[in-house]
């Protein structure tokens, strides 16, 4: 019988870490959200990278879930231009998920300052794994979003 690995013990639901999935293909965005909602995460996604853009600016993640061909701007044009508005979604963890099996995807990745980088499919463990990292980073954005939540209660 082959060993098992267990499963990571559940993330506090209290966490309610944001976090934002853009990707292109629903299916994909909508089974990573499922996952990530078991984690007790709160997420949201967007179907490309133009979406991607608005939806960071509203939902001011902590950690981004960024495909990297998607028709339009890619996920480093958009990681770029999310940067480049500043605020609490600029600060966020920015994880590439794609499909691309190739190194230099991986290297495009990095220099365009993705936090992480990651194939799919991702399994459940990996997921868990990049989200207790997320959990752990400073949220510098914390403080800002804490501050417009309470000036805008509605």
């Amino acid at each position: 019988m082959p060993a098992s690995r267990s499963l990571p013990d559940p993330l506090p639901m209290s966490s309610e870490l944001r976090v934002l999935i853009i990707d292109d293909h629903v299916d994909c965005a909508s089974s990573l959200g499922c996952l990530l909602e078991t984690m007790g995460c709160r997420t949201a996604a967007a179907y490309g990278g133009d979406m991607g853009r608005r939806m960071a600016t509203l939902f001011r993640p902590d950690l981004v879930f960024l495909d990297l061909e998607m028709p339009g701007a890619n996920g480093c044009e958009v990681l770029a231009e999310i940067r480049r508005l500043g605020g609490p979604a600029s600060e966020a963890m920015f994880v590439c998920l794609t499909g691309t099996q190739t190194a230099r995807a991986e290297e495009q990745c990095v220099a365009a300052g993705f936090d992480e980088f990651v194939r799919k499919p991702i399994g459940y463990l990996a997921l868990a794994d990049i989200v207790a990292r997320a959990l752990d980073r400073p949220r510098r954005g914390a403080a800002a979003r804490a501050a417009v939540m309470a000036a805008d209660p509605g």
